[in-house]
C-alpha cells in the first residue's frame, strides 16, 4: 500500500469527478425545456459530445477512486474526495457559471488548511494492510441500511428542504458503503477475475453503488440543491471513516493534543464543505434559472 498513490489518485478522482459532473449539469440544464419529455432529453444528451466528454471524466475518476482504495485506506480516500467541492468551483466557472467569489476562495482556503491538519494528525505515516473484521463489518452494514431506509421513509412522508436532507443522508451512507466495497473488490481482482467474479462483493457493490447514485438524483429532484449537497458531502466522508476505523482497522493518533487538533480541524472541514457546497448549488440554480425559458422557470432557491 501506498499513501503517496493514494492520496494522488484521490486528488485526481476528486477532480475528474468535479469537471464531469460540471460538464453534465450544463448540458443537462441547456436541454432541458418546459414541454421536453424525460425520453426527449436522454436522447438529446447521449448525442452531446459535452455530455459524452463528462461521463468520459466520471468513468475515468471512478478508476482513480477504485486505485486510491487500493492503495490507501478509507480514512484517508474518502475524505480527501471532499476535495471534489473545491475543485467545483473553476469547473462551475469554465462551465459557463459566474465568477468566482471572495467567499468562496475563503471557504476553499479553510476547506484545504482544515484537511491537511486533520489528515497529518489523525493518521500515522503508514498503516499495514488487514483483513476486513467480518462481525464489525456486518454491523455496520446493518446500521448502514437501517439508516438509509429511515432516511427513505422520512423523505418519502416530507417534502422540500428536508425531503431532500434525509434523501442526501441516504445516498451519502450509500457511496461510503459503496466505497468500501469498491475497496474489497480491488483487492480481489489482485488475486483473479474469476475470483472477483465469483464474490459476492462485486454484485453487491454493483447494486449498493446504483442504487446510491439513484438516491442522490431523487435527493436533488425532492428539493433545493443546497439541502442535498451538503447532506451527502458530509455523511460520506463520516460513515466512510468510521467503516475504516470498525471494519478495516484503520488507526488513528489518540493523544489529547492529537485528539484536539483533529477535533477543530473536523469541525472547519464540515462547515466548508456545507458552505461551498451550498455555494455550488446556488450557482447551479441560478444558471438553471437564467436559462430556463421564462414561463416555466422554478422557483428561486433559498440562500
Amino acid at each position: 500500500m501506498s499513501a503517496d498513490a493514494a492520496t494522488l489518485s484521490a486528488l485526481g478522482a476528486a477532480a475528474l469527478f468535479a469537471a464531469g459532473t460540471a460538464l453534465q449539469y450544463r448540458e443537462a440544464t441547456f436541454a432541458v425545456s418546459g414541454s421536453a419529455s424525460p425520453l426527449a432529453v436522454l436522447r438529446r444528451l447521449v448525442v452531446s459530445p459535452a455530455w459524452l466528454l463528462g461521463t468520459g471524466l466520471l468513468a475515468v475518476g471512478l478508476g482513480f477512486h477504485a486505485y486510491a482504495l487500493n492503495q490507501g485506506t478509507l480514512t484517508l480516500v474518502q475524505p480527501l474526495l471532499i476535495t471534489g467541492v473545491l475543485f467545483t468551483l473553476p469547473a462551475s466557472r469554465f462551465a459557463g457559471g459566474p465568477p468566482l467569489r471572495l467567499a468562496e476562495l475563503a471557504w476553499a482556503v479553510v476547506l484545504v488548511a482544515g484537511l491537511a491538519a486533520f489528515l497529518v494528525t489523525s493518521t500515522p505515516a503508514s498503516q499495514s494492510a488487514r483483513a476486513v473484521d467480518s462481525l464489525p463489518a456486518f454491523g455496520i452494514a446493518a446500521g448502514s441500511v437501517a439508516g438509509v431506509a429511515v432516511c427513505l421513509v422520512v423523505a418519502k412522508r416530507s417534502r422540500g428542504n428536508l425531503a431532500a436532507t434525509m434523501l442526501g443522508v441516504a445516498a451519502g451512507i450509500g457511496l461510503a458503503g459503496s466505497a468500501a466495497l469498491i475497496k474489497i473488490c480491488t483487492e480481489l481482482a489482485t488475486r483473479g477475475l474469476g475470483v472477483l467474479a465469483s464474490s459476492w462483493q462485486l454484485y453487491a457493490m454493483t447494486v449498493v453503488g446504483l442504487s446510491s447514485v439513484a438516491i442522490s438524483q431523487l435527493a436533488y429532484r425532492a428539493g433545493p440543491m443546497t439541502a442535498s449537497i451538503p447532506a451527502i458531502n458530509t455523511v460520506n466522508p463520516i460513515v466512510s471513516v468510521l467503516l475504516g476505523w470498525a471494519a478495516f482497522d484503520d488507526t488513528f493518533r489518540v493523544s489529547p493534543q492529537a485528539v484536539s487538533v483533529e477535533v477543530v480541524s473536523l469541525v472547519a472541514v464540515l462547515a466548508a464543505t456545507v458552505a461551498l457546497s451550498r455555494h455550488a448549488a446556488i450557482r447551479h440554480n441560478e444558471a438553471r434559472l437564467e436559462r430556463s425559458p421564462a414561463g416555466n422557470r422554478p422557483p428561486s432557491t433559498p440562500a
